[in-house]
């Protein structure tokens, strides 16, 4: 596969898929890692969208005002699918990118999931597919919920009486992301009923989740041939309403351009708490 020069615009037509109604609230029931695809309550419906390259102007977006930005960040990570060290060497190296961009006073990473495009080799690691539902993590009520779920009361009182935010931390794991990039709207162009909360079930919990309903403001970008000493900040729930970006929807998609011999895409997404 030949791969263009990153810096080159690849702006491209291509799908995302938007919930289009449900009865009821809607769900999604979450599978053990491993075990198939989640099952997802509702219509939903295909959308032919510009997805802009936003390689050509990577240093305009903000976590404030786009609700995500884009970074050129090495890691030393030599194989992400060894557990070990992701949870130590990849999370300083996460820690010092949030503190890097963000300036938060305390950083807390309480998750992470690796998604594998590969059927078979996905089922083989135990690790989950990427997500081709247009999306953001959290709500109004989960995002609080999920601050109280991972503190003792006394700690989670602390996080809650100051503005914090949910960031996840999104880089390829593999090869260059061609078949199955990840696409962003941009957080400015959204309207609040565009996010329909949705029961996120689990074995064990239910939590919250908005799922996107699409229109024609929305505005959405995608970074080309991502690489994994790039890594893209999504910042999913901010405590404060104050006119800064909140929520990000983000989906992944079928790059129509996609060669036929492109790698399947692989990568990681860190879930962080930051407190100003």
């Amino acid at each position: 596969m030949t791969l263009r020069n990153r810096n080159a615009s690849g702006d491209l037509n291509a799908s995302v898929n938007f919930l289009v109604q449900s009865d009821g609230k809607p769900r999604v029931e979450i599978p053990e890692e491993g075990q198939g695809l989640a099952e997802r309550s509702g219509i939903f419906e295909d959308r032919l969208l510009q997805l802009i390259d936003g390689r050509s102007k990577a240093e305009h977006f903000t976590l404030d005002q786009h609700g995500f930005s884009f970074h050129y960040h090495k890691t030393n990570i030599s194989n992400f699918l060894d557990k070990h060290q992701v949870l130590t060497l990849y999370f300083d190296e996460v820690e010092e990118l949030l503190k890097l961009v963000t300036g938060a006073k305390k950083i807390h990473i309480f998750d992470h999931t690796i998604r594998i495009e590969d059927e078979v080799k996905r089922n083989q690691v135990a690790v989950r597919a990427p997500v081709e539902v247009a999306h953001n993590d959290y709500t109004e009520k989960s995002g609080p919920q999920r601050v109280s779920d991972i503190f003792e009361e006394k700690e989670a009182e602390d996080w809650l009486q100051n503005r914090y935010a949910i960031i996840n931390v999104w880089r390829p794991i593999g090869r260059p992301v061609v078949t199955k990039p990840l696409a962003l709207s941009d957080a400015s162009t959204m309207r609040p009923e565009d996010f329909i909360a949705t029961d996120l079930v689990y074995k064990d919990r239910v939590g919250e989740i908005s799922q996107i309903k699409y229109n024609d403001r929305q505005c959405w970008y995608y970074f080309s041939e991502m690489v994994r000493d790039e890594a893209l900040l999504i910042k999913c729930f901010d405590s404060i309403d104050d006119g800064r970006a909140r929520y990000t929807a983000h989906a992944a998609f079928s790059n129509p351009n996609a060669p036929i011999n492109a790698p399947p895409r692989e990568s990681i997404e860190v879930r962080t708490l930051v407190s100003f």
